[in-house]
């Protein structure tokens, strides 16, 4: 009996795992390089997207859009949604805003192999690609740090990032936008 129950316990686990390595696996779709009509085919016939009616922002919804309940990036889980148009996806992620989670989903960023092009906290804006034309990485990345810091983690703010490889391209194939106002956090993600 003893060995019926762990081996239970060991299918559940080993099933948690797939699916949540399953989901991770369209995530890394996202972004990659691969072409955008098959992109768009995983994600539709992957099993974790439904089909539903959405919005994203204020823009008009005019492509194919599908939901998803739950979505662990990381430890974190947020919700989404996506918009899949003729030649770009719109995917949005929100989850309630918490410090840790604000700084996990920074972390997450940069193990994903992004990196960030600008920033707007309060009234300011920073160009990281601007600043790096004149400086050096270690003053630009002091700067952004020291901008960082000098508002409350809950001021409003904005993050763009792009793919490493995508830095200096004036038109990246993958841009994510990371924003929080204190109340909630969102990750927009776009895919051309």
């Amino acid at each position: 009996m003893r060995f019926a129950s762990r081996t239970l316990l060991f299918s559940c686990c080993v099933a948690a795992s797939f699916s949540s390595l399953a989901s991770q696996r369209w995530w890394q779709e996202v972004l990659s390089s691969t072409p955008y009509k098959k992109l768009s085919e995983q994600v539709q016939h992957d099993g974790n997207w439904y089909p539903c009616d959405v919005q994203i922002g204020e823009t008009e919804n005019l492509g194919r859009s599908f939901c998803l309940d739950e979505f662990s990036y990381y430890q974190q889980t947020l919700y989404g949604e996506a918009v899949f148009e003729e030649k770009k996806a719109q995917f949005s992620f929100l989850t309630e805003y918490q410090r840790q989670t604000l700084s996990e989903l920074i972390l997450n960023l940069r193990k994903d192999g992004l990196v960030m092009r600008s920033l707007a906290i309060g009234n300011e804006q920073y160009d990281v690609a601007a600043s790096l034309k004149n400086k050096s990485a270690g003053e630009v990345d002091k700067e952004v740090v020291l901008l960082i810091n000098r508002y409350s983690p809950e001021i409003e703010r904005s993050m763009v990032w792009v793919k490493a490889d995508e830095f200096t391209e004036p038109s990246p194939h993958v841009v994510i936008t990371l924003r929080s106002d204190g109340e909630m956090i969102e990750l927009r993600l776009t895919r051309f």
